[in-house]
This record gives C-alpha cells, structure tokens and sequence, in this order.
C-alpha cells in the first residue's frame, strides 16, 4: 500500500528526472550548503552552480543588469583598476626621472654661478634702499683725506707689490711707526714672525702700545713657495679682529686704529672650490669685501703682494695673480730694487685714480741686529729712509727704468786712452747749446739736437759732471714745475759746494 509521502516524492511518467548538465570547462562548480565534500558529484536532489564570470556576465544582461560601460574591454572593475594603477607607476617613474634631470641641470646652473661669482640673491625691499642726493652745499666739505701722503690714503684699500727682497714690509712698517702718534696699527702676517713685527715697529720710532699682532699661522704654500693659504681667514677673522682691536686702543688710551696691513692678503685669504689669487672675479669680490670694512670702520687697508718675474708690455702686469690686485684698489704701487746701489729700492704707482703718477727711491737702514757676525753681514730689521718724490708719468717711469736697468759697463772703462763716453758726448752738447742758446736749454731739446734718446741713468751722469766742473762749464742746473729739468748759463762761474 502506498502513502501520501510516497506517492509525491515517485516521480511520474509526464515528468521525468533529469540529470544535471556537465559544466561548462572554464567554469567551477559551487557546493550549495549542506552538499558532501566531494566536487566532483552532487548530491541526489542538489543541483550545482557555475561561477564563470563571462556566464554571469550574460546572465546579468538578460536579466536586465546592463554591463557597466566605464569598463570599457576590461572584464571587471579590479582589472580596470590594476591597469590603472599600472599607468600611474610608469607616469610617475617617467615624471621622476624628468624631475631628477631638471635637479641635476639645476645645481650644474648653480655651481657655474658660484665658480664666476654670478649668484643672484633675490630682491631687495625698496625701502631699504638709502639714497643720499647731491646738493650744494656737499662741495664745501668733501675732501680727500691720507694717512699718509700720497701713500696711505684714508679709507682706501691700497696694494703694495713687489719681488721678495725688495722692503715691503719695512716699507710699511716705516709708515706705521711715523704715523703712531696719531694712528695704531693692526698687523696681520703670515711671511714674518710676530716678535720681529713688534721689535721694527719699536726701534722704527713707533709710540709704544699703538700696534697690535694678530698672530697667523701658514697652512699652504704654491709651486714658488709662496704662501696661499694659513689658518686665518680675512672673511671669517679680520672684521672681529678689526673690532678687538679698536676696543682694546680705546681701553688702553692709545690713537684709535686707523691702518691695517695683510701681509700678504693672498695667504691670509680662504679660497673656497672655484676659487683662486689668479681669478680676477675672486679677486674683485675680496677686494670689494675688503673697501666696505675700509669705509665702514675709517681704516686704511693695505696689503702685501708678491710680483711676477720678467718683462711685461703693461707696467701693472708685473703683479702676479690677476689683475684685478692692481686694477680694483684705488692706489696701487709696485716696489723693484735698485741696481744702482746696494740697500736701494724704488717705488713707484701702478695705478692711481686719485694721484697722478710718481716714483721715489728709498734705502734701507738697519735698526735691530737679530744675528751678528764677524764675517759676512749681519741678520737685521730695518727701517726705510725715503727719497725725493718724482711726479709725472715719465718722469716716475724714467726713475723706475733706470733704477731697474742692469748697468752697463761700457763708459766704465777709465784705462788707457778711451773714446768719449755718452756722458761726455751730452756735456759737450749741453754746454754748447746753452753757450747759444737764449732761453733755458730742457732735455728735449738737448736729445732732439743729440739726435737720439738718453736715460735717466744717463742724465744722472751728465749733471753730476756738471756741477763738479761748475766753475769750467758755466751752466746751472735748474727744476721747475713737476722737477722739469732746464739748464742756463751762470752769469759768474763758481765753484760747487763741498758734499
């Protein structure tokens, strides 16, 4: 006898069972809960599930669930997404590598500009900027002030150059000790040592108490043994230096500082990386540093520079280095020794714009034995003791020239029967044409008629001869304006007075 319950669950012959179709092979069959662990089979009465994402795809579209059209030919969301994020990273990785070009060309641009000097801080504030107008009334109290005239201007970077050997130091020192009773000095070496600055100073005639050492130490020395470097440094130590010193003048009661001297500024400069005494931008810039801090305390600043060997077209160029060292102070001397005398030197402008041109001769003389010696010469500080200032262009020159010349020995010759000299040959053309000539004779004159140039060496010859012979010759020398030489016949001959 059959039930109810079995009778539903017998299938009938108008409905027949079934059995599930394969899945398709790129899809996965999905267990429905409470189905055996085996994927392979079904259960008896469970169907199964295909999860192919194409298959649910189709089916969402018939079913009315229109594809997103934002995904375009990805087949869903996350692929869009991971190529997205596949783009992303190789824009960035361009964009930093174009990033890292534009530094790289950037800090190139920026080493140049520090290697010339061509950094460009930004803007000023316009009101910051002080302008001072020119008025009327400035005429009646501007004025050119000096130290010492016409070598230590005031508030001026001036330059002192020359080969070693040649008195620059003592030059200075000359100065200093003469201006003391109204001027105290700071000293900045690295070529001298601090005690024998002290000492020269002292037996120069320098007041006690008005110079001041700062003591430097040589760190750096070029192919020449020149020193270019120390652990002083003139942008990082002079201002403070400068500073000490005018406090400890003041506390002391001494003349307040008006002169310092680097000796030599190249060594006592810190060159940084592009940087060197031979660039004429570097050059520029310390000197331009070294004028503010003139013009800002009321100081002359001058420094010590050492000189090329050789011949040079331009009087200037003689300084080594660029040529700024001579070129951007406002005075600028060059210091030679004198072949015509032992312990002689001259000096004369390499650029000046607030003199003309001049020259002078000086000596040295000894005021402090460091080492005596029975035989040989002794080690000695010295003073200098100045000559007479020659002015004018060639006149200066003249001097420099002939005190530079190696002397010749040809009219030096006084053995046997010799023929005239140059010297004689322009005596005798001197003392003929004033014996004629009606005005006063020049040195023009007397080489236009000589036919052909004479030094200055020369010229030193031939008026010594005449004033020894005087009361022979009958001719007087005169020195006119800018010491213009002319020679006039005396009226009654004398004889010369003794030496």
């Amino acid at each position: 006898m059959t039930t109810d319950n079995q009778r539903q669950a017998a299938p009938t012959p108008q409905q027949p069972v079934e059995p599930p179709a394969p899945p398709p092979q790129s899809g996965a069959w999905v267990c429905p809960s409470g189905a055996g662990s085996d994927p392979g089979s079904a259960p008896s009465g469970e169907s199964w599930e295909v999860t192919d994402p194409w298959l649910e795809a189709e089916r969402e579209y018939q079913a009315g669930n229109r594809r997103d059209p934002q995904l375009g030919f990805f087949a869903n969301h996350a692929e869009k997404e991971a190529a997205e994020t596949h783009t992303i990273q190789i824009v960035d990785g361009i964009t930093r590598q174009e990033e890292a070009k534009a530094q790289a060309e950037l800090a190139k641009l920026e080493r140049a500009k520090l290697t010339t000097g061509a950094t460009r801080p930004p803007l000023a504030d316009p009101s910051t900027i002080t302008l001072e107008f020119a008025m009327a009334t400035d005429t009646a109290t501007v004025k050119l002030e000096f130290l010492l005239d016409p070598f230590l201007p005031a508030s001026c970077v001036v330059c002192f150059a020359g080969r070693g050997g040649t008195a620059k130091s003592s030059f200075l020192a000359t100065m200093a000790a003469h201006a003391s009773p109204s001027a105290s000095t700071v000293w900045i070496s690295v070529e001298e040592l601090t005690d024998w600055i002290k000492v020269r100073h002292i037996k120069a005639g320098g007041a006690s108490g008005t110079l001041a050492v700062v003591k430097a130490v040589a760190s750096k020395t070029d192919a020449q043994g020149r020193i270019i470097g120390s652990n002083f440094n003139i942008y990082e130590h002079l201002e403070p230096s400068i500073r000490k010193a005018k406090e400890g003048f003041a506390e002391a009661g001494k003349p307040p500082l008006r002169l310092v001297v680097l000796d030599t500024a190249v060594g006592l400069t810190a060159w940084v990386k592009g940087e060197s005494p031979n660039d004429d931008a570097a050059v520029k810039k310390l000197l331009g540093y070294l004028q503010a801090l003139a013009e800002g305390h009321g100081l002359t600043i001058a420094f010590i520079q050492h000189s090329n060997k050789g011949k040079h077209d331009y009087f200037a160029d003689t300084v080594a280095g660029a040529s700024a060292w001579t070129n951007s102070p406002r005075l600028s001397f060059v210091h030679a020794r004198d072949r015509r005398e032992e312990h002689a030197y001259v000096i004369r402008v390499a650029k000046s714009n607030l003199t003309q041109a001049f020259g002078m001769a000086y000596k040295t003389l000894p005021v402090h034995v460091l080492q005596a010696r029975e035989q040989g010469a002794d080690s000695v500080l010295c003073q200098v003791h100045p000559g007479v200032i020659v002015w004018g262009e060639e006149q200066s020159m003249d001097l420099y020239e002939d005190a530079t010349r190696r002397p010749k020995d040809d009219d030096d010759n006084t053995t046997g029967l010799r023929p005239p000299s140059l010297t004689d040959n322009v005596v005798a053309c001197v003392v003929e044409m004033v014996t004629t000539a009606v005005e006063p004779v020049t040195r023009d004159m007397v080489q236009q008629r000589f036919g052909r140039s004479i030094d200055r060496r020369a010229w030193l010859k031939v008026e010594a001869q005449l004033l020894l012979s005087a009361f022979m010759y009958g001719v007087s020398i005169e020195h006119g304006l800018n010491n213009r030489v002319t020679y006039v016949r005396t009226t009654t001959p004398s004889v010369p007075p003794a030496p």
